[in-house]
C-alpha cells in the first residue's frame, strides 16, 4: 500500500510585471480624477506620506490604511521612473533601467508559447467549476497537480509519474494569491500581534511588510558572522535574546532558501540544525523556497528542499512556501488560471524543457553581470541560485555610512538611470551593499546597464565626490553597450510545434 506522508506545503502565486504596474498607475490616475470629481480628498502626485497623518487625523484614512500606504522600499520612486521611461536599445537607449525587481522575464517567451496552445483556453473555460465557488484552498484538480509537481521536482526528482514510493498529499496543499498573501495568512494565524519573527539578515525587504501589515508581528534580524553560510544556533540565540530583552515573544523563524538577496543555498546541515533549534523552543518555522527551481546548476545540484530534508514529514510546526513568480516568471489565481496551471504542472515534457532553457538563460544573464563586475573590480557574492547578484559597492561611497549609501544610489539613479536595491532596506549592517536583479530586463538592456555602471564607477574613482556633477557625468548615458548575442538552449519554435501535433 502506497505510503502517503503529509507535508505542510503552500503554493504562492504572484505575478508582478512592468505592464501591470504601468496599467495600475493609469488606473490610479483615473480613480484620482473620479474621486476629485466626487469631492473625495486624495493625494496629489507631488504629495508624499508626510501628508498621510493629516488625512488620518481628518478621518479620511484609518491608521491601518495609512500604514499600508507608507513606502516600503527606498528605491520605489526610482522603479516607477523606470516604468514611465524604460530603456530600449533602439528607440530609447537613454531610458531608465530597473535592476531592482526579482522577477524572471527571460522565460516569458517560452511560457507564453505554451499558454497560447489552442487547447489551453478550452482547458481554462470549458469546465463550469471555473465559474463557481469552490473550496478556499484551491480547485481539487489543481491541488492534485501541484502535489504531483512538488513531488516530482522537490521530493523525488529522479522519479517519473506513477513510480514514486512517496508523494505529497493534495490535502496538504493550499493555493493563495501570492507568496506575500500566504505569508500574511501564516503570520496572522500562527502568531499574536506583537510577537517576534526571526529572519537571517540581509533579507528580502518586503518580508517586513508581509508580517507587519496584517499580523502586526515584529521583525528581528539575525545578524551573522558569515551570512553566506547561514545562521548558527548561537546567532539565533543572540537574536532571540535581543527580542526577549524588548519584551517580545519569539514565535516564528523565517528562512529563505535559496536566499534572496545573497543567491546562496543553505546546506542541509545548516537547515536541519536551524529547524531543530526552533523546534526545541516550540517555534514555528516558515521556509520560503520560491527560488527552488532557479538554481544555476543542472538538476538543482546543491539544493535540497525542506520537504526532502524532513522526509516529507514537516509536522505541525514547519511550513513550506513556493510560488510561480520566480521559477516560471508568471502567475495567476483565478479558477481558469488554476485549470491552466494544473495542465502545465503535469506536463513533464514541457516542464523539463522549460526549466532547461530557463537555467541556460539565467546562467547567461548572471554571467554577463558577474563578468562585468569582475572587470570593474567590484566584489560580489558568487550566486548559486536565484535571479540576483549581491554586490559590494562600499569602496565607492563618499562615507562609510547609510547616508553615503543613499548618496551613491541617488548618483547611480540620476546619471546612469539604473535602479538597484540597497542593502539598508534588507537590514544589512554594512553600508554599500546592493542587490542587482539581472533577469528582469532583456539581454541588450542588461548590457547597457552594466556599461553605464562601469563608466560611472570609472568617473567616481577618477574624481572627488564633490566634483561629481552634471558637467563631469553628462556622458554616462552615451556610453555604448556591448554587442552581446545569445543563443537559446532549445528551439522554442519547434518545441511549441511538438505540442500542437
Amino acid at each position: 500500500m502506497e505510503q502517503v506522508l503529509a507535508s505542510k506545503v503552500a503554493l504562492g502565486l504572484f505575478f508582478m510585471s512592468g505592464y501591470w504596474f504601468t496599467a495600475g498607475k493609469r488606473r490610479r490616475k483615473l480613480l484620482r480624477q473620479q474621486f476629485l470629481q466626487n469631492g473625495f480628498p486624495v493625494l496629489r502626485d507631488d504629495e508624499d506620506e508626510d501628508t498621510i497623518p493629516a488625512m488620518v487625523k481628518q478621518g479620511f484614512l484609518g491608521t491601518r490604511g495609512s500604514g499600508a500606504l507608507k513606502q516600503t522600499t527606498p528605491h520605489w520612486d526610482g522603479f516607477f521612473q523606470c516604468l514611465q521611461n524604460p530603456c530600449d536599445p533602439v528607440n530609447n537607449p537613454h531610458g531608465h533601467i530597473a535592476l531592482c525587481v526579482a522577477e524572471n522575464k527571460l522565460v516569458q517567451e517560452a511560457l507564453a508559447k505554451r499558454l497560447m496552445q489552442p487547447g489551453t483556453a478550452y482547458t481554462a473555460f470549458s469546465d463550469s467549476i471555473a465559474y463557481c465557488y469552490n473550496g478556499f484552498l484551491g480547485l481539487p484538480a489543481t491541488r492534485e497537480a501541484v502535489a504531483y509537481f512538488l513531488t516530482r521536482r522537490f521530493l523525488e526528482p529522479t522519479k517519473t509519474r506513477g513510480t514514486s514510493q512517496m508523494h505529497i498529499s493534495p490535502d496538504c496543499i493550499a493555493l493563495g494569491s501570492g507568496c506575500a498573501s500566504l505569508l500574511n495568512h501564516l503570520f496572522f494565524s500562527l502568531a499574536e500581534k506583537g510577537d517576534a519573527v526571526l529572519i537571517p539578515a540581509p533579507y528580502h525587504s518586503a518580508f517586513e511588510y508581509d508580517m507587519q501589515a496584517v499580523a502586526g508581528c515584529v521583525p528581528i534580524p539575525v545578524q551573522m558572522q558569515n551570512p553566506t553560510h547561514g545562521p548558527s544556533p548561537e546567532e539565533l540565540l543572540m537574536a532571540a535574546y535581543v527580542a526577549e530583552k524588548q519584551g517580545l515573544n519569539v514565535k516564528i523563524l523565517l528562512l529563505n532558501n535559496p536566499n534572496d538577496p545573497l543567491g546562496v543555498i543553505y546546506s542541509p546541515t545548516v537547515m536541519r540544525n536551524t529547524i531543530e533549534w526552533a523546534r526545541r523552543r516550540d517555534m514555528h518555522v516558515i521556509v520560503d523556497e520560491i527560488y527552488a527551481l532557479s538554481v544555476h546548476q543542472k538538476d538543482n545540484s546543491g539544493f535540497e528542499s525542506v520537504i526532502k530534508l524532513l522526509d516529507n514529514d514537516l509536522g505541525k510546526n514547519v511550513h513550506m512556501i513556493w510560488g510561480l513568480s520566480k521559477d516560471f516568471g508568471a502567475s495567476g489565481v483565478s479558477h481558469p488560471m488554476q485549470l491552466i496551471l494544473a495542465d502545465i504542472l503535469t506536463d513533464d515534457v514541457f516542464c523539463d524543457a522549460f526549466f532547461e532553457d530557463a537555467r541556460a538563460q539565467l546562467n547567461w544573464s548572471y554571467t554577463t553581470c558577474a563578468q562585468k563586475l569582475d572587470e570593474m573590480v567590484i566584489p560580489f557574492i558568487a550566486a548559486e541560485a536565484g535571479l540576483c547578484v549581491y554586490v559590494d559597492f562600499s569602496s565607492l561611497l563618499p562615507s562609510q555610512t547609510f547616508e553615503g549609501e543613499e548618496q551613491f544610489a541617488s548618483l547611480v539613479q540620476e546619471y546612469a538611470r539604473v535602479v538597484m536595491s540597497p542593502g539598508q532596506g534588507m537590514r544589512d549592517q554594512k553600508p554599500g551593499m546592493f542587490r542587482i536583479c539581472h533577469a528582469w530586463v532583456a539581454s541588450e538592456v542588461l548590457a547597457i546597464a552594466m556599461e553605464r555602471l562601469s563608466y560611472l564607477i570609472t568617473k567616481i574613482r577618477r574624481y572627488e565626490w564633490e566634483d561629481l556633477d552634471a558637467n563631469s557625468l553628462n556622458d554616462v548615458l552615451s556610453c555604448g553597450s556591448r554587442n552581446i548575442r545569445r543563443t537559446a538552449s532549445i528551439d522554442l519554435a519547434s518545441l511549441t510545434g511538438m505540442y500542437n501535433t
